[in-house]
Parts: structure tokens; sequence; C-alpha cells
């Protein structure tokens, strides 16, 4: 069973919304069904990640990050590179004490989820990633990373050990739609979200904007008591208005400098939402975790 050859990460708990102690019937499994990723084949992929990571990190060019990366992480790195080019060796990193996330699926497109600890430049910190293969002859590549303290809620799996997939339940929507409009009806927002509603950075004032689900898809995985944990990304449009180029959020400032534009008045600035949540079967979802990254600003 894959969730039994790992190590447990060390550390806090994340913040879950399942509690049920219920368990779920295994999956059947059906004779020749075949798991997406072996064990195996899973640490031979993140350490080829890993070394393609690296090389990354340390060239600036970007033509090696779109090897490594898609989806929500695509914009942000792509953002990254233009901004301060090649990163020093301290960036390289190791991941240790892998614990998969491994579903059964059908066809050629293929995904898998991984706790793991991250070590670099002497620290370490546990990270929540998922990879993806589109096609049989595609790269593995990145879709969705994240920090944070703790472990995932406690997942449901098959008679073999392997994680069931599941609907994201509406999730990401219900998420975008609470940052453009404050609708609770379908979710419940965590300090993050609550903060990101700001009306103004410094001196300038924010709009709204647009959000949205996406890019791609989102991914989930049945929880012990019937609900999902979703990976999702969305992206976010906002027009900054009136204020002085001091007081811009310095992620936003440094773009705009690496590119040689004069703000002016006006900034139309795009970021990239990487989210981990819970939906229950029934009920608001809640997001567990996120991360922001600036994607464009002009």
């Amino acid at each position: 069973m894959l969730r039994l050859l790992a190590l447990v990460l060390a550390g806090g708990a994340l913040a879950t919304a399942c509690s049920a102690k219920s368990e779920i019937p295994a999956a059947r499994v059906e004779p020749g069904d075949k798991p997406m990723v072996t064990a195996a084949e899973a640490d031979r992929i993140l350490r080829d990640w890993t070394a393609r990571h690296n090389k990354a990190v340390t060239s600036g060019d970007e033509r090696l990050w779109r090897a490594a990366v898609t989806g929500g992480l695509a914009a942000p790195v792509s953002a990254r590179v233009r901004t301060y080019g090649r990163l020093p060796a301290s960036t390289r990193i190791t991941l240790l004490n892998p614990v998969l996330y491994v579903p059964r699926q059908t066809g050629d497109a293929k995904w898998f989820a991984v706790a793991a600890l991250q070590r670099s430049g002497g620290k370490e910190q546990q990270i929540l990633a998922l990879f993806v293969r589109p096609a049989a002859n595609d790269p593995w590549r990145a879709a969705h990373w994240l920090t944070f303290k703790g472990k995932p809620p406690e997942l449901a799996y098959d008679a073999q050990g392997y994680a069931i997939p599941a609907p994201d339940r509406g999730l990401p929507a219900a998420h975008a739609a609470f940052l453009t409009s404050g609708d609770r009806s379908a979710f419940t927002p965590d300090a993050y979200t609550l903060r990101a509603r700001t009306a103004s950075y410094g001196d300038w004032k924010a709009g709204a904007g647009r959000i949205a689900p996406g890019p791609g898809t989102s991914w989930a995985l049945r929880t012990k008591d019937g609900g999902s944990l979703v990976w999702y990304g969305l992206t976010q449009q906002r027009r900054l208005t009136g204020g002085t180029e001091r007081s811009l959020p310095t992620d936003v400032r440094n773009y705009l400098t690496r590119a040689k534009r004069n703000p002016g008045r006006t900034v139309e600035a795009g970021w990239q939402w990487l989210a981990i949540g819970y939906a229950p079967a029934t009920g608001k979802g809640t997001v567990l975790g996120e991360s922001v990254s600036l994607t464009t600003a002009r």
C-alpha cells in the first residue's frame, strides 16, 4: 500500500474541517486495473523533476521552466524569471520523505499528489505538490506547489491503498465568488482571503477586479468523511489607481522597474492564486492554505 511506504511528516496540524469517524467503503478494484503511478515510478519522477527544477532555477532560462511547470505555476514562474533572472545555487531544493497520494485513473492523462519535506538553503519546510502528465509522451510537470505546516486531511483509500478521485464540489468557483463580491453562500473564508478583499494598496485604490478559477482544471481526492481535498488555482486581475510608485506592492514595483515601465497613475496587475481547500459532502467549503504570486503588471 502506497500510504505505508512513506515516512510520516513531522510538524503541527494543518487545520481541517473534517472530524467524522465513519469509514468510506473500499473501492472495488477491477482485475487488471493498474495504478497510475507505482511507488518506484513516483520516486523516479520526483528525482528527475527535482533535477530539472534545480537546473532551471539557477539558469534563469524561461524555456527550462516551461518544461518543468504548468497550469497555475507557469505564469508566476515566468514573471519571477523576467523580474529576477537566475537565482543562486542556494535556491536548489531536495525533497525528503515523500508521502504519495496516487489515484487510479483511465486514459493517458495522469496525475498524483505528494507531501514532502523540502530542503533548500539549509532550511526545511513542508510542501504539498501535484504533478501532471497530459499525455504518454509528455514530461511530468509540477502543476501545484504550496508550503504549509502540518499534513493534509485524512484521505480515503481503496482496497490496495490508492487514493480515490473526487469532484471539486464547486470550491474554486465559490472561492472566486467570495473574492469578487463577498458571497459566503458556499464558502467560508480564512483570514488571508478576507484580507485579500482590501480596497487599497498603500495610497493606491483597488477595485474588486476579475477573478476566476484556473488556469486549467482542479484536482481532488476523497477524504475519509466523504468530502474532497481540492487543489486549484484562481487568476486575478485588478486595476490600481491614484497612488505613488513608492507605495506600490513590492512585487509590482520590481516587475515594472525591470520592464522599464513608468506606472503613471494607473496600473493593471495580475496575480495567480494556488490554493488547497476542503469541500464537505454537504455544506460550505473552506480554504486550508494558499499562495498568491504576481504574474503581470503594466
